[in-house]
This record gives structure tokens, sequence and C-alpha cells, in this order.
């Protein structure tokens, strides 16, 4: 996707997914959303991508069931996710894979080769921060 406003233009590359309920992770989490990028795909989007947004459609619970799903949104500078991708290992397929989870306004990378304790899982920062496109805009 390509946003312009004026003269000015940013790349965006939107991922989106489910969030799933069915899998416990080593921090004792549950619930995850998966996210997949191609690291040949990564490469090549250097310098054309400014910002990977992560859109996971999250179930929220009525009174027996679903009752609709709220968007979450996370919006991750081409940079940051390339400093990041440091704790991850994209296996044979050389995939990276993103698996977040949420509580509240807190937000986890499971999908890492590290502890959840290392700065790099935290994508916090990053939950409906679309001022920072807005400042990639105005610069």
């Amino acid at each position: 996707m390509l946003v312009v406003k004026g003269n000015k233009h940013v790349g965006i590359q939107v991922k989106e997914s489910r969030y799933y309920f069915s899998r416990k992770w080593r921090s004792g989490h549950i619930g995850h959303s998966w996210h997949q990028i191609k690291k040949k795909k990564f490469l090549r989007d250097k310098g054309h991508v400014d910002f990977y947004v992560f859109l996971t459609y999250l179930p929220a619970l009525g009174e027996h069931k679903i009752s609709h799903f709220e968007n979450n949104f996370l919006i991750v500078p081409y940079e940051e996710i390339e400093r990041r991708i440091a704790v991850k290992d994209p296996g044979k397929r050389e995939v990276y894979s993103f698996c977040f989870h949420f509580e509240g306004n807190k937000v986890w990378d499971e999908r890492v080769t590290v502890s959840l304790e290392n700065e790099l899982t935290d994508y916090s920062e990053f939950l409906d921060a679309w001022h920072l496109i807005d400042k990639k805009l105005k610069n």
C-alpha cells in the first residue's frame, strides 16, 4: 500500500491474522496472532517499504459467544523489524514468523529465540502507533 500526502509518500506492507487461543507458550501466555514475512521478500522490500502494519482480529466475547472482532494494529517501521529479526530463526523455509500476544496495552512477540525479558520482544510501543506514519509524512 502507498500513502501519499502532497509530495511525500510512505510504503506500507500489511499483514493480517486472526487471534488463536489454542497454544500455550513457554511464557505461560495463551493466545497469539500469526504473521509471516519471507526473508527474500523482506530483503527485496528494503527502501520501498517504510512500515509493516500487523493487523490482528481479536475476538471479543459477548455473554455466550464471540460478539464481534476488535482490530488491533501494530505499526512498526521497517528498520525496527530489521533490528528485531536478529532474535528470530527463519528456519529452512526462510520465513520469519511473528506471533503477537496481547494483554491490554502490552504486546509481545512469542516466536523468538530469546526470553520475553529481551527488549526486542516487546512491541507495546507500536500498538496503534499511527503517529509514526504521520511523522514520516511530515518530514
